[in-house]
């Protein structure tokens, strides 16, 4: 792909992109909102929402020369696709084109679609379980343990913000890689070290982690975790606490395994020189993840990106756009264990090249971060203060522009809700007489918001403006945020709501998680159908030489 080709391309080239070996660079993106890219996707698309486009796509697709397709459902001259294209042609992309037909041209011919999200990593989990061979544990088998007063010890693996959503009784919380640098210590042969998660994925990752490290050679996963419990009627825990926390094992000990770590899979790794070659190559794509799990506040202004070590693995199609680019993982060179785990497993995922950084980075040696294109010509922005003179005062509406699940989460008092796809909902508003605020949590959509609204209704007499610093700004000014809205106050349907189980309250909740599991247990073998999906397993008990592919 380059400048001078079409600007689309069909769908059977496109499939041939996809399954060519080794696999070239490429940004797939399906730039409709997340819930119809739910509903059904290629396999190796990525969602990149036209709503959010503009401020992330630059860390999605750091490299401007990334070949690029686009896709909507039709490819219509005025769909997101499309719009989408001009986007990335304002923001310095030289590669774009747009599938032609769209979607509903891929499926017509055949091509393989899946529907869920973050569907190659819930797939691959599942798949690892089979390949290194992770016990289970069902949730009335720990139950039963712990009525009997068996020796068990139940770890969730997930982020602790999850974790204080609804958790298991008893259970300690170490999210993601965090989980193997703990000291694993019992006292009786026949104690449990139980894993688990809200469903499945992170805990037959964190187990099979640890029964691999050696650090809890018998860990087993705790089956379908506290949806399983909650759907068998056992009380969960709201707001929770973890119970005491595993001990920290020492940077030594860890050295020592990490390196074993390396050395037994070839992990490839990275020092500071291959890092600067890189940098400066504009041929390919660089990621440089820190999957330590707190940022460094002196990297603020590079390249590198702070996600704790699970959590890339965990949402990585949601933060590498590129297939086929480069991943440096930074972490604390003492041991540097994060990141040897999470290239372990990434490596397997076979959908970029992943090195573990040798050494201590200093900001001075990062790469600049990504240019995104600053809404120059915004109008002026209100403070907290002023805004709230403003309501008190005059005609105003306020919109928040953020993700519904942050607007469901608090928002201003009264505030509407509109997702930025299309400006179409603010005709009525746009009013002589009348001074639309827009907000989003930081004020980074809202400040595009305002400007494209200006561009759209330069004589209308009404008033745009945004309020500096969002919604946080305000919260931070001892202001309340409401959780509180009627319908008519959604200006748009909450279309970037992925359907997430966490999402789901009341009486409809155990029908919900029931189909989830069931949809998740059957999910590998319909991914596997697709060709282009190729993971690569490691032999177990060898080395690397000889990667099992699925």
């Amino acid at each position: 792909m380059n400048s001078s080709a079409s600007t689309t391309l069909a769908p059977v080239l496109l499939q041939a992109l996809l399954l060519a070996e080794p696999a070239g660079e490429l940004a797939l993106l399906d730039v409709r909102e997340t819930r119809w890219f739910v509903q059904r996707h290629p396999n190796l698309a990525r969602n990149a929402p036209l709503s959010g486009l503009e401020l992330q796509v630059g860390a999605f697709v750091p490299r401007r020369s990334t070949p690029v397709v686009l896709y909507d459902d039709y490819n219509a001259p005025d769909g997101p696709a499309q719009a989408a294209a001009a986007v990335l042609a304002l923001l310095g992309y030289t590669d774009v084109r747009t599938l032609d037909g769209g979607l509903q041209r891929w499926v017509t011919e055949g091509l393989p679609a899946i529907d869920g999200y973050d569907t190659l990593v819930k797939a691959f989990g599942d798949l690892a379980r089979l390949h290194y061979g992770t016990p289970s544990l069902s949730a009335d088998a720990l139950r039963a343990r712990q009525r009997e007063g068996l020796p068990t010890t139940l770890v969730d693996a997930r982020p602790r913000a999850e974790f204080e959503f609804l958790s298991l009784p008893g259970a300690r919380n170490h999210a993601g890689t965090e989980l193997a640098l703990r000291r694993f210590e019992a006292d009786d042969a026949e104690h449990v070290w139980a894993i688990n998660c809200f469903s499945r994925t992170r805990g037959i990752i964190g187990a099979t982690t640890l029964r691999l490290l050696g650090r809890v050679p018998d860990a087993v996963f705790v089956e379908d975790g506290v949806m399983a419990w909650g759907l068998q009627g056992a009380p969960t825990v709201q707001n929770g606490a973890p119970d005491d926390e595993l001990p920290p094992e020492s940077p030594e000990v860890l050295r020592h395994i990490a390196d074993e770590l390396v050395e037994r899979f070839a992990l490839p790794v990275a020092d500071a020189a291959q890092l600067a070659s890189w940098c400066a190559d504009d041929t390919r794509s660089l990621y440089i993840f820190d999957v330590r799990p707190t940022a460094d506040a002196a990297f603020a202004d590079t390249a590198v990106q702070q996600v704790p070590g699970g959590q890339l693995f965990m949402h990585f199609e949601n933060l590498v756009g590129t297939r086929g680019a480069r991943i440096v993982l930074i972490d604390d060179p003492a041991h540097r264990l994060r990141a040897a785990v999470t290239s372990f497993w990434l490596t397997q995922l076979n959908q970029a090249e992943v090195y573990v950084y040798d050494g201590a980075l200093s900001p001075e040696q990062a790469p600049l971060a990504p240019a995104v294109a600053a809404a120059t010509d915004a109008p002026p922005p209100l403070d907290a203060e002023a805004l709230a003179h403003l309501r008190r005062n005059g005609a105003v509406t306020v919109i928040d522009v953020g993700a519904s699940l942050d607007y469901e989460r608090g928002h201003l008092p009264g505030a509407l809700y509109m997702l930025p796809a299309s400006l179409g909902p603010l005709a009525s508003h746009a009013v002589a007489g009348r001074t639309l605020v827009f907000t989003s949590p930081d004020g980074a959509a809202a400040r595009r918001v305002a400007r494209d609204a200006q561009q759209r209704w330069p004589g209308s007499g009404a008033v745009f403006t945004w309020l500096r610093g969002g919604t946080e700004a305000w919260k931070a000014s001892g202001r309340p945020l409401s959780t509180a809205f009627v319908p008519a106050q959604r200006l748009t349907p909450f279309d970037d709501d992925w359907g997430s189980v966490m999402r789901v309250f009341g009486p409809r909740r155990d029908a919900v998680w029931a189909d989830y599991l069931a949809w998740e247990r059957a999910l590998a073998a319909r991914v596997l159908q697709d060709p282009s999906v190729r993971f690569r397993f490691f032999p177990t008990g060898q080395g690397p030489d000889r990667a099992a592919r699925s």
